[in-house]
């Protein structure tokens, strides 16, 4: 993919990414996983991953991570930059005409504002399960998704420290159960080889 198209693309995505991150993800996936097959689903979840660490818009951290991923560091900026672009130039345009459309659109707005928001929750809820599709292979996968969704919503835990845990664990789970296999190899291995027959 050149460098031009990247940011077209990107400037397609800013443009319709009404609603957040869910939508974005969305739309990433939509044109650069299914129509084009630049990226994977796997790429989309990566950037997700590393990115929930840092502050700030995770929508403009994932877009300037798959730029990158893409085009190396010119990709990175012309991504971010297309991404934004539309949102900048609506907000100036908005700015500009804030009185008149407050007024008129007042009746309207909140109707209006929570089917989109009901919209919007439902998309995220489909992204997320074609992103974890691919992603969550293995029983102990599953449950660690399971154990995160819980720790967010019923907990309220930091995501940042869910994704940090589940990372650890990632590490961690393997040795375990390549230590206790041993440990049952062993216990199950006769303790005097002579009477081995």
């Amino acid at each position: 993919m050149s460098l031009a198209q990247l940011w077209w693309q990107f400037l397609k995505i800013g443009a319709a990414a009404f609603g957040g991150l869910g939508v974005t993800l969305s739309l990433i996936e939509r044109s650069l996983v299914k129509d084009r097959g630049v990226l994977t689903a796997q790429d989309v979840s990566e950037g997700l991953t590393y990115t929930k660490f840092l502050p700030g818009s995770t929508g403009v951290q994932v877009v300037g991570y798959l730029g990158y991923r893409l085009g190396g560091w010119p990709g990175a900026a012309l991504a971010t930059g297309a991404f934004l672009l539309p949102a900048f130039f609506l907000m100036l345009a908005l700015s500009m005409v804030y009185k008149e459309i407050t007024v008129l659109l007042s009746d309207t707005t909140t109707p209006a504002l929570s089917g989109l928001t009901a919209a919007v929750a439902g998309i995220l809820v489909a992204t997320i399960y074609r992103l974890a599709k691919p992603t969550i292979t293995t029983p102990t996968g599953g449950v660690v998704a399971v154990t995160a969704c819980a720790a967010g919503i019923v907990l309220r835990v930091n995501p940042a420290w869910i994704v940090l845990t589940a990372g650890i664990l990632g590490i961690l789970a393997p040795q375990l159960l390549a230590k206790k296999q041993s440990a049952e190899a062993k216990a199950l291995a006769p303790s005097d080889p002579g009477r081995a027959r």
